[in-house]
């Protein structure tokens, strides 16, 4: 169990904090026009429009005594008199954003990039980069979310656990698919590891089916519906020609190979059991106690990676057939 002073430990430092204020405050070198580019952190919003999306402004006291709330003293120095600095909220002690938690400085931040927020018109993309730049160096990031109306959403997490290996999978199965269906699963199942890991694990073998499925359609296969994720795996192999067998002794390693390919059924497997069993689905008694998120990251990981390995080998054979 975590204790309040874990959860509020800090672990993004004071020189980061600081860093990503300076880049508000000042702005920094479009890459493309290279034109100096200052994004104001409330964007297209007035200012207490935008706060009122994180904060309780009624809620918080005046630091003018003619005002009964932040809600008075905000719109009469920011918006009629405008006579408070530019970035005065990161050094407004009400918000405590350059001392507060770790969460409440990355939901700043992170609001900033909302597309109800952002200024479409500027290098918002880049600025992301450069805040994600120094954000990792304390183990968080900025990242994509599923989209509002076709606008990326943004929201933050803790990297010190992430497989970076296996991001970059997801991001080549997003791209490579090129289907809005497969993104939004991939997706969903990403945001699910921590928050619900069943779900998660449930999707996860639900990729791997849609994987199997789409290669066996692309190839002229017709598809049993009683065939489970067990038999889709086994299918698509010999489709692909993956199947130990299919892999010449003459080669290098190659009962290391075989070896790897036999684990492609094994991890169908696994997944379907696992998924039975812990994921979604299937009905669950009021006693059920699903898994940890590290066991649902297992099991994604697993899923991306095989799936990860299907798509290319699919995608090689492919370009081999048409120069």
């Amino acid at each position: 169990m975590v204790n309040s002073a874990q959860k509020n430990k800090k672990k993004i430092s004071e020189i980061t904090r600081q860093e990503i204020i300076d880049l508000t405050q000042m702005g920094f070198c479009d890459p493309d026009t290279s034109e100096n580019i200052k994004i104001f952190w409330n964007g297209k919003l007035a200012e207490p429009e935008f706060l009122s999306r994180l904060y309780d402004l009624s809620q918080m006291k005046s630091t003018d005594n003619r005002f009964t709330n932040a809600i008075g003293d905000i719109w009469q120095h920011r918006v009629n008199n405008y006579d408070w600095v530019d970035d005065w909220v990161f050094y407004d002690s009400r918000f405590a954003i350059k001392t507060g938690s770790d969460e409440d400085f990355l939901r700043f931040i992170s609001e900033m990039f909302h597309p109800a927020v952002r200024d479409e018109n500027k290098n918002w993309e880049y600025l992301i980069k450069l805040f994600n730049d120094l954000l990792r160096i304390d183990g968080f990031e900025l990242y994509e979310k599923p989209h509002i109306s076709g606008s990326t959403l943004y929201g933050w997490r803790c990297i010190n656990s992430v497989n970076i290996v296996i991001q970059n999978q997801v991001r080549n199965l997003i791209q490579s698919f090129d289907s809005e269906h497969i993104r939004v699963q991939i997706e969903a199942m990403n945001i699910a590891i921590d928050k619900n890991p069943y779900d998660a694990i449930g999707k996860a073998k639900e990729l791997l089916e849609t994987c199997c499925k789409t290669i066996l359609n692309y190839n002229g296969i017709v598809l049993d519906t009683s065939w489970d994720v067990i038999r889709l795996t086994k299918e698509t192999c010999n489709v692909l020609k993956l199947t130990p067998d299919d892999i010449a002794n003459t080669n290098k390693a190659s009962e290391t190979i075989k070896r790897l390919l036999g684990n492609l059924s094994v991890i169908s497997q696994s997944m379907a059991e696992l998924r039975n069993s812990y994921g979604s689905g299937h009905g669950k008694d009021a006693k059920f106690k699903g898994l940890s998120p590290r066991y649902a990251r297992l099991a994604v990981g697993a899923s991306v990676t095989a799936v990860h390995f299907l798509w290319e080998t699919y995608q090689e054979k492919q370009r081999r057939i048409t120069p």
